[in-house]
């Protein structure tokens, strides 16, 4: 790439990429919550009060949607279809998701698609799924099955498998932190609750779902009236809704975040194709700011962290404090950048510490041998824990080019791509210095927009160097300023904990030098 469009394109990073993160968490959560439009998944056919099965239908359905952002701009479709699918004597149910969403994002056409399916037996639950994502040149899929009591996965990545695997209970149904991806559901009764064991394959972790009957409502759709009844559905202390016609069939879905569902004919779902909507993203993405204004480069700022008018507090944990952000009480946090450590390591984590941060992950792959051997290469040992960690910021800042890009990143997608924002950044970082014995975390937090005059969501990479440091390899300072505000700490299994935030957060700023 030449040098000149390679500043341009940095430029556009370094002004908007930090709001990348919402607006691929949200895309994620809006397009898997379609999972949940067929009643044979949300409703099934079962005793009343009783749950232990999926439901069964043996009639072949297929359902399209088209997905809206706020003011109902179009940006794309999901088509949702089921068929019975036996296996041996067990009858099952067989689910396959087709959607795509296309918009304008820095003045380029942006697309991301998402593909899977699963079987569910009508006696067991979920047992086995095959879920995808694409974007651009990145691309993962994650395919995997229930055996005695064993969710076992594989993790197709960078042209690499790699496999994980979690005890399960034996009702086990499958959704997204992202969204409601829910493929067999208690019977719900008005009033009435239900918590079910989950698995979320765009995080690669277990949770569990919240589900209830709120009430009924009549709503306009497609120009007539209908009943429904009023299902939330609770995922990682976020709440979204969907409305259930008297037949079962989901008709619409909402995400707390503006996005919409709402059942279409084929041909005006696949007309959301359009690509022109992507202003009301900055919205989506924003962190309303108030006092004085920041500015790149602090070294000191304090802030108040609150949320928006009327709105109830997040279901989350409450930001850290560590050697760098301080809680000084009532949501108040000061953050002053350190100096950059000089010689050697000075002490070292305790041994539980040190294995949670130099491990390897299903996308933080350090112990994989193109990643060690990158690490040997451009941080040799020898010497110390600093200059190795800025030799890994170097080479990422300077070797991967700044391309906005809405996919789940993994360290040898990356390593392949060599492309990406924030997330891909901070991803490859993490798992080169791991790589290279240097103890390494993900930050996700929020980071001040020149430009934009607001607070966007961001990642950056934090080292341990006798001292937890944050680096920001993205918007190339070796050291982190003031204006990042760390919401969470940890791997990409954590990234649903950001989402109570998401249009809820506000920020003021006490003091700036």
């Amino acid at each position: 790439m030449p040098l000149r469009q390679r500043k341009e394109i940095q430029e556009v990073l370094r002004r908007f990429g930090p709001k990348l993160i919402p607006v691929a968490i949200v895309l994620f959560w809006l397009i898997m919550m379609a999972l949940l439009i067929r009643h044979e998944f949300l409703v099934p056919y079962l005793n009343p009060g009783t749950f232990g099965g999926a439901a069964y239908s043996d009639v072949p359905t297929e359902t399209w949607m088209g997905v809206y952002l706020p003011g109902d701009q179009p940006v794309g479709y999901v088509q949702v279809a089921t068929r019975p699918e036996p296996h041996g004597d067990e009858p099952g149910t067989r689910l396959h998701l087709n959607a795509n969403i296309r918009m304008q994002l820095f003045g380029e056409e942006t697309r991301v698609a998402m593909d899977g399916s699963a079987w569910t037996s009508a006696d067991r639950g979920m047992s086995e799924f095959n879920f995808g994502m694409r974007s651009g040149g990145h691309a993962l899929r994650v395919t995997g099955a229930v055996e005695a009591g064993m969710l076992k996965a594989l993790v197709h990545t960078g042209g690499e498998t790699i496999p994980i695997e979690w005890p399960v209970k034996d009702e086990l149904i499958l959704w997204s932190g992202w969204g409601m991806t829910e493929l067999n559901m208690p019977a719900l009764k008005p009033g009435k609750e239900y918590f079910v064991e989950s698995f979320d394959p765009t995080t690669l972790s277990l949770g569990r779902a919240r589900l209830e009957c709120v009430g009924q409502e009549r709503i306009e759709l497609n120009g007539g009236q209908v009943d429904t009844k009023v299902v939330s559905i609770e995922v990682a202390g976020v709440v979204s809704k969907a409305w259930v016609a008297d037949s079962g069939e989901v008709v619409r879905a909402e995400t707390p975040f503006g996005f919409t569902l709402q059942r279409a004919a084929p041909e005006v779902a696949l007309r959301n194709l359009s690509g022109e909507a992507s202003g009301a993203l900055l919205q989506l993405a924003a962190v309303p700011v108030s006092g004085p204004t920041p500015f790149r480069g602090a070294r000191r700022m304090v802030v108040r962290l609150g949320r928006r008018a009327g709105d109830a507090a997040p279901d989350s944990p409450q930001p850290p404090s560590d050697d760098v952000q301080h809680s000084d009480g009532d949501g108040q946090y000061t953050i002053i950048v350190p100096a950059e450590p000089a010689g050697a390591e000075a002490q070292a984590l305790d041994a539980e510490a040190a294995r949670e941060h130099l491990a390897s992950g299903p996308l933080v792959q350090a112990d994989h041998p193109r990643i060690q051997a990158l690490a040997a290469r451009i941080a040799p040992e020898g010497a110390d824990p600093w200059a190795r960690a800025c030799a890994i910021y170097n080479w990422v800042y300077t070797s991967i080019d700044k391309v906005p890009v809405l996919s789940l990143p993994s360290a040898l997608d990356v390593l392949d791509t060599r492309e990406g924002d924030c997330n891909e950044h901070t991803v490859l970082f993490t798992a080169l210095a791991r790589a290279a014995g240097i103890p390494a975390r993900i930050a996700i937090g929020v980071v001040w927009s020149e430009d934009l005059k607001s607070f966007y969501y961001h990642a950056w990479p934090e080292v341990y160097v006798g001292q937890w440091v944050w680096m920001e390899p993205t918007l190339g300072q070796p050291v982190a300023d003031a204006t990042h505000i760390k919401l969470l700490a940890g791997d990409i299994q954590r990234w649903t904990e950001l989402l109570p935030y998401l249009g809820q957060l506000t920020v003021e700023v006490i003091e700036i030098e």
